[in-house]
């Protein structure tokens, strides 16, 4: 997928096209070198994106639904009491339903419907079921389980490109709190690429030590609720909504408690 500004014809770069629906469709802000254009249209077909350079005082957040569903377990290993770690091929699709505008200090100032296609990604995760019992005896209630997973899932994304060589924009995530494939509360971590490129295989390897670490850091964080430092993320397509810092730290415990590794 091309980029390019309408208004000189010049290009401004690529983007892979599994990604340009969320990326650069019709009104969303795009960032080349410094500089912020704003999308004019978006042509699946033609493979292009159409922009003008703009310097809104807004900026642009994607909203869309996710679903993964496992394709093959390449190894699934027990991880303590009610928890089980699994390295897994996936197929992601993503539907972006709308975007919203929003001030610097994260007001709202509108939401666009869209009505794009779903896009598809066969690529390789890292996930854990935590049984209900676990969930239990880590001190979270039934009620909070959404915000608590949701927020384990951003932190331990943050904390992923400590361990594998990769950025956060590389991964992706999903949490549940009943997965139609495993029929538990479960969690994964993606790689973004298709076929996959190491990073979740990585945290897979490292499960305990990318675990203790993001517990370590969420805990850390001297906010109440959960900020952009600790487990709100920049990409989430559900507006960071729930999240719960209290549940989450509990979830890393539990997950971190356990010693060694897959090998």
């Amino acid at each position: 997928m091309v980029v390019v500004d309408g208004t000189t014809g010049a290009v401004l770069g690529t983007v892979d096209t599994a990604r340009a629906v969320a990326d650069v469709h019709t009104g969303a802000v795009y960032v080349h070198q410094g500089e912020s254009y704003v999308v004019d249209t978006l042509d699946l077909d033609e493979l292009i994106a159409v922009t003008h350079p703009d310097q809104p005082e807004w900026y642009t957040t994607t909203q869309r639904d996710t679903s993964v569903a496992v394709l093959r377990a390449r190894r699934t290993v027990p991880w303590g009491p009610g928890v089980w770690l699994a390295d897994v091929d996936v197929q992601v699709t993503h539907r972006v339903t709308g975007y919203q505008r929003r001030l610097p200090g994260g007001e709202v100032l509108e939401t666009v419907p869209l009505d794009l296609p779903p896009t598809d990604l066969r690529t390789r995760a890292v996930a854990y079921t935590v049984e209900p019992e676990a969930l239990f005896a880590a001190g979270v209630e039934e009620p909070l389980w959404p915000g608590a997973l949701h927020a384990a899932e951003h932190a331990a994304i943050g904390l992923l490109p400590l361990l594998a060589t990769c950025d956060r924009w590389d991964i992706g995530g999903l949490s549940t709190v009943l997965h139609p494939d495993t029929g538990l509360p479960t969690v994964f971590v993606y790689d973004g690429y298709a076929g996959g490129a190491g990073f979740a295989e990585c945290g897979f390897r490292r499960f305990g030590e990318w675990m203790r670490a993001t517990a370590d850091a969420v805990e850390a964080c001297p906010c109440e609720s959960g900020c952009p430092s600790c487990i709100q993320s920049p990409k989430c397509g559900n507006g960071n909504d729930p999240l719960f810092k209290a549940g989450a730290v509990a979830v890393l415990r539990t997950l971190a408690a356990q010693d060694g590794g897959p090998g």
